[in-house]
């Protein structure tokens, strides 16, 4: 960063990198990435157990139940 005299102003002008505020190394994309990873099997772990976990539902017992009651008046 430097600041230069332009009409009577002072003017600073910054770099490149000044400016966005960081650096240009990779560590924000890698936790980025790292984390959609971690993510993904979380949910991929969640859907696994609950799938294998039960074969039927309550709301899948609720609707037998009705059926065979309407089935028997």
């Amino acid at each position: 960063m430097y600041k230069e005299q332009q009409d009577g102003d002072v003017v600073t002008h910054v770099s490149a990198v000044e400016a966005k505020g960081g650096s240009k190394s990779r560590v924000s994309r890698n936790i980025l990435v790292v984390s959609l990873f971690l993510v993904i099997v979380a949910l991929v772990a969640s859907l696994a157990f609950g799938f294998f976990e039960t074969d039927r539902t309550g709301a899948d017992q609720v609707t037998a139940d009705n059926t065979a009651q309407s089935d028997v008046r």
